[in-house]
């Protein structure tokens, strides 16, 4: 059995994003491949969002003009500290809870498709394990300290760790790591459907951390009659500086003869 990277053309680079306007990654060669895709993971404050547009050029040292195979421009990473748009990308958060937080206040986050409710409590009978409070729909966190002290914010998120990662929450499709006293690192595990999403209120805040984008494009789609063969990515942002992966994948290598050669394609 042949290796993947015998089969498949991949290369990686890394782009340090340190401005409003961005950077653009390397041109890849198109000429013998029949399909490329391209991988983009951001890593960073990425909690404003940043874009990804896919260029196509005709040399290999010339800038990316108009999008390649009129594919528009997507955004990666949150709206706003309190917003994460579902099918953003998003992969991985950091959830601060309030110090204000009151009984009732309460934020949805998803994976994928799937949206739990989790509402914050200072009721014990509400939050405890095993509780029959608890359901699919509306799952209770909290402490009895309150929020207003480091204890009861830690307590809080030891409680909100346990739900989002129980059975009736997303059971094993997130994964939490306590950071620190108020905050709650939230990442999508290798299992889960889609990325995450966030409807928040004072009761919690979120960073965005890491978020990923992808763009296919078929060869026959890029503009031949402007000899347009080279493939790169545009990544800008309004936000703070970030890194940038990416990944690109080309398949179909494809027989090229020369433009004055005569053949015919076997039945």
């Amino acid at each position: 059995m042949s290796k993947i990277t015998d089969r498949l053309k991949i290369d990686a680079e890394i782009i340090s994003i340190t401005s409003a306007a961005g950077a653009t990654s390397q041109n890849y060669d198109m000429q013998k491949y029949g399909q490329a895709a391209f991988v983009v993971s951001a890593y960073g404050d990425l909690t404003g969002g940043i874009t990804l547009d896919l260029m196509e050029s005709s040399a290999a040292t010339a800038a990316g003009s108009s999008a390649a195979g009129g594919k528009a421009g997507i955004v990666i990473g949150g709206t706003a500290a309190t917003n994460i748009a579902s099918g953003s990308g998003v992969r991985e958060i950091t959830l601060t809870m309030g110090t204000a937080s009151t009984t009732g206040q309460y934020f949805t986050l998803s994976a994928g498709t799937v949206t739990k409710k989790f509402t914050y409590t200072t009721s014990t009978a509400a939050w405890a394990s095993g509780s029959t409070l608890q359901s699919a729909t509306n799952l209770y966190f909290g402490s009895t300290v309150g929020s207003t002290v480091d204890t009861g914010l830690q307590l809080s998120l030891d409680s909100l760790k346990t739900q989002i990662e129980s059975t009736l929450g997303f059971s094993g499709s997130l994964i939490c790591s306590t950071l620190s006293t108020v905050t709650l690192q939230v990442r999508c595990a290798d299992s889960a459907a889609g990325s995450i999403g966030l409807s928040a209120s004072a009761v919690m805040t979120a960073a965005v951390n890491q978020a990923a984008g992808v763009f296919n494009l078929q060869a026959d789609q890029m503009t031949s009659t402007a000899s347009k063969r080279y493939l790169s990515v545009k990544v800008s942002t309004a936000s703070t500086t970030c890194r940038v992966a990416v990944d690109v994948i080309r398949d179909g290598g494809r027989y090229m003869p020369a433009d004055d050669y005569k053949y015919k394609l076997s039945s």
